[in-house]
């Protein structure tokens, strides 16, 4: 279910959350991320995400303003996935000092992580959108249980990319992947995909390592989740995703004092 600003605003107040505890830029420095349940379907999973922040005081998850003004706790973007993959692989040393050892240091790389960009079909072609913050990903309702949500492509605002035009569904070099133009949309930060990248072909030996997986020419007009995921040392950009099965959605919450 998608809370209304009103009543955001009467579940902080009886948790004592105030303003100033709200993030008012994406800014993922001096935070930390907590991995939810598994949840069973894409939409249970952000009304858990949703829940969870809600009842923690140190949340730091952020808002999604909507077209109203108002304001909807958001899953993170794929990019900001990429980036907590980042994160927590080089923070080296725990709150007391410890040394974190590479398990703990790899631990979000070995799950799947959904988001909330969103990836747009047209049907019967092998055209599609990248939408980085997709509002109707956000306001999913929580008894959503289909494969994808109908969707007007025409009507969804973002840059047009192709399948045809470029390495899709398969194993990619790091050069491949610095050049790929649905990468470079997903993670619009160059330093950051190069950093990425650079880790995936460290932490796992081989040329090809990395993918984009697309789905081509549906039925019908589709919206679906894009989500990073490894698998077998492999590390895919996936948007050939169901919303009725598992999810995994990072929570970002302040470290404790």
């Amino acid at each position: 279910m998608a809370y209304t600003k009103e009543e955001i605003e009467q579940m902080k107040k009886e948790l004592g959350i105030t303003d100033s505890d709200e993030p008012d830029e994406r800014d993922l420095s001096n935070l930390e991320y907590v991995l939810m349940p598994r949840a069973s379907t894409y939409a249970l999973g952000v009304e858990a995400l949703r829940t969870s922040c809600l009842a923690d005081p140190l949340n730091a998850q952020f808002m999604f303003t909507q077209d109203d003004n108002s304001k909807i706790i958001s899953p993170l973007t794929f990019e900001e996935n990429i980036k907590a993959r980042v994160d927590d692989y080089e923070t080296l040393f725990d709150e007391n000092g410890n040394e974190r050892d590479l398990n703990l240091r790899t631990r979000l790389f070995n799950i799947w992580l959904d988001s909330c960009t969103g990836i747009a079909y047209k049907a019967k072609t092998t055209k599609f959108k990248i939408v980085t913050e997709c509002s109707e990903l956000i306001n999913i309702a929580s008894n959503f249980n289909s494969k994808y949500l109908p969707i007007n492509y025409r009507g969804i605002n973002s840059i047009e990319l192709d399948s045809s035009q470029g390495v899709y569904n398969k194993l990619l070099t790091p050069e491949q992947i610095l050049e790929h133009p649905a990468w470079n949309t997903a993670v619009q930060d160059k330093s950051l995909l190069k950093t990425y990248t650079d880790l995936v072909f460290k932490l796992n030996s081989g040329d090809e390592r990395m993918g984009f997986w697309v789905r081509q020419n549906t039925a019908k007009d589709e919206l679906r989740a894009l989500f990073v995921v490894n698998l077998d040392d492999y590390s895919f950009a996936n948007g050939d995703y169901d919303l009725d099965s598992l999810a995994y959605f990072l929570r970002v919450t302040q470290k404790a004092p």
